[in-house]
């Protein structure tokens, strides 16, 4: 097995992961991605057992496109997954990649004991892979 297949999620996340309200308005949340660069924020409920979402920009450029554009009103908890994966922080980079696969996500919240600590992408996947 590859050396990079092995690596726990934990050292490889993004730790700086951003968090928006289901209530918060589209073009908010659409602003804040574009300020900070960043393709997805993750949706606090506010409520443990409904778990967390995320709104990424593929569901804001499929927004945009739709037939019935809204009139300004449409937020975050309109066009968000829910619920969202959590990934443990020692899972191996095989197993989280294997559940995002199975799952076809590209992008999933990592939790530890149902708290918040960071972001796995398939691009840091890529990246640290290529790595070595």
């Amino acid at each position: 097995m590859s050396t990079y297949k092995s690596t726990p999620v934990r050292d490889i996340m993004k730790s700086d992961v951003q968090t928006v309200s289901p209530s918060t308005p589209l073009a908010s949340a659409a602003q804040t991605m574009l300020d900070l660069d960043i393709t997805c924020l993750i949706v606090d409920l506010d409520d443990a057992s409904k778990g967390l979402g995320i709104i990424t920009q593929k569901d804001i450029v499929g927004h945009l496109f739709d037939e019935f554009a809204d009139n300004g009103s449409t937020t975050v908890e309109d066009l968000m997954s829910q619920p969202t994966i959590g990934l443990s922080p020692e899972w191996s980079l095989e197993t989280a990649v294997s559940m995002m696969r199975m799952l076809g996500i590209r992008r999933a919240p990592v939790l530890d004991q149902g708290e918040l600590i960071g972001l796995l992408s398939y691009t840091d996947v890529f990246r640290h892979a290529l790595r070595g």
